[in-house]
This record gives C-alpha cells, sequence and structure tokens, in this order.
C-alpha cells in the first residue's frame, strides 16, 4: 500500500516483453514465484511524483568518505557544506587510500554496509565529488528497498543510492560486499547490479529507478541557463538533485600513480545476455561474475 501511496496514479503493471518507447521503468517489483511489476512513465509523470514533497520529513541519512590525502578531500567538503545548507544529516569519513581509484572504489560497498548495520534508519550514498542541489524529499519515507538511478534497463549507477533498512536491502549491501571483496578489479556498479540480480533471483525486491536527470553533469553554463527558462518549466528536463562533477575522470592518474589496470572491467563491458536478462526481468539463470562480461 505504501508503495502505491507512492506511485500515486501511475500503476503497477505485470512486466512482460521490452521496454516501451518513451517510457521510464520507474518502479520494479520482484516476486520470485509469483513474477514481476513494474510501473511505467513519462518524464512529466516522473518529473510530478520526485517532485511531490508530499512525504513525512523522516529523511535518510547521508553517507559518504574520501580518501585523505588526495583532491577528493576538498571535494568532500564542498559536499558537507551542500547537505548542511539543505539541512540534512549526514556522515562523511576520511579512509587511506589503497593505491588504485578501482580498489579505492571498491571500498565503497564495504564502507556503505558498514554503516548501513550501524544506522538505525535508512542511508543514501553520494560520492564525495558530488554536492547536493535541492532535497531529494523522495526519499523520505521511501518506501521501496533501493533507489538509484539504472539507464535503459540495465546500466546500474553507483553515486547515489538510497537503501532502505528492509531485509531485501540488507541482503543486496552484504552481497555487493562480497563481491567487491572477490572482484577487486570490477567497476563497483557491476558489482552492485549483480548483487541486486542475485538477490532479487530468490527474494521479494522493491526498486525505485530514479530517471538520469536527477544528475547534472559538468557541461556549458549557457545549457544550464536554457534548461532553467524553457525546459524545466515545460518538463521537458528534470531539475536536477546531484551535481555530479565527475572529478574521477580527472583525478585517476593522480590517485594510481599512474599505473595501468588492464583488466578493469566496467559497466561497458557487460555482455548482451546478461543486459537482455535485466531489461526483460528473467531472473532463471544464474550469472558469475566472469560470465556476466563479453
Amino acid at each position: 500500500m505504501q508503495i502505491e501511496r507512492f506511485l500515486g496514479g501511475i500503476p503497477l503493471k505485470k512486466a512482460e516483453g521490452p521496454f516501451p518507447d518513451a517510457l521510464h521503468r520507474l518502479a520494479h517489483i520482484r516476486h520470485p514465484h509469483a513474477g514481476d511489476s513494474v510501473a511505467w512513465a513519462d518524464l512529466p509523470q516522473m518529473i510530478d511524483r520526485l517532485d511531490a514533497g508530499e512525504f513525512s520529513r523522516n529523511a535518510p541519512l547521508y553517507i559518504s568518505y574520501y580518501t585523505a590525502n588526495t583532491p577528493y578531500e576538498a571535494l568532500a567538503d564542498s559536499l558537507r557544506r551542500s547537505l548542511d545548507r539543505l539541512g540534512l544529516e549526514h556522515r562523511i569519513e576520511a579512509i587511506p587510500s589503497l593505491g588504485s581509484w578501482v580498489a579505492n572504489t571498491g571500498l565503497k560497498s564495504a564502507f556503505i554496509e558498514r554503516v548501513w548495520q550501524e544506522s538505525d534508519r535508512p542511508i543514501c550514498w553520494v560520492d564525495a565529488d558530488a554536492d547536493v542541489l535541492r532535497r531529494p524529499d523522495f526519499l523520505n519515507d521511501n518506501p521501496f528497498d533501493i533507489s538509484l538511478v539504472c539507464r535503459h534497463g540495465w546500466y546500474f549507477i553507483s553515486s547515489f543510492v538510497y537503501l532502505n533498512k528492509t531485509p531485501a536491502a540488507g541482503l543486496i549491501v552484504k552481497r555487493w560486499a562480497e563481491l567487491a571483496r572477490e572482484n577487486p578489479h570490477v567497476w563497483d556498479q557491476v558489482l552492485l547490479t549483480l548483487a541486486w540480480y542475485e538477490v532479487a533471483r530468490g527474494e521479494p525486491v522493491s526498486s525505485l529507478f530514479l530517471p538520469d536527470g536527477v544528475f547534472r553533469f559538468p557541461r556549458p553554463w549557457l545549457r544550464d541557463l536554457r534548461d532553467k527558462l524553457i525546459y524545466h518549466p515545460l518538463k521537458r528536463k528534470m531539475r536536477p538533485f546531484i551535481d555530479q562533477k565527475q572529478a574521477s575522470r580527472s583525478l585517476k592518474s593522480f590517485v594510481d600513480g599512474s599505473k595501468k589496470r588492464e583488466n578493469e572491467l566496467g559497466s561497458d563491458d557487460v555482455s548482451p545476455h546478461f543486459r537482455e536478462a535485466l531489461t526483460r526481468h528473467d531472473f532463471r539463470r544464474v550469472y558469475p561474475v566472469e560470465q556476466i562480461f563479453a
């Protein structure tokens, strides 16, 4: 009932076939023995839902970490100030660098697992190289087990992830951390995708899939002005919640110390077979890590 209230007038329907054109998979309810239900929405509907502001003020704890003695320290300070400005409670910690960007991002799941276990309420991870532009109040009393951005039905983005205090969320976090320890050469967001898939094969999981319009990515200021004056009022684009600075693109070589990691595997390496299983809500097959890549 809480999920139906959150969705308002957007109905849940049986998941069948590929994604409809021009619609976004806003919600996915997994019932291992009764099939899958999906709520499809167009952009104006998603904007109305995420901007509704009709939910309580019981916000999650916003969490992040940064690697000490790197440029991420200043970025984390900026994130902290943005959360303070919006009155959002947070927990941001410094950790020692492991010497490479991939290894450091692999620490994310372990940190999230620890804080999730220690917290008495839901948490929301935000990457240290981001600022929160406006309050994401759609996360307050959010009834879903997990909320994050998912592109194309298979491309999970782990820079902004809500995890409820539910058994399903706990299983996902636990499995994500295990996979990260076992596969330090694989991007954390790919392993989060696999952890979600593995848990959903056997357990009920409810997911809120956010459009990537919740992010503002680096771009010329004229595009921001155009969106503010034209696209936002017409609901042709969503007003972003998170300013994702994508500092990793410029700082990766600094953290890696010019080390080359030829065995790195990321989202673009995910095989067509696994992509299709995700987009068609097909949970029949077991996927070891090595079999989700092309």
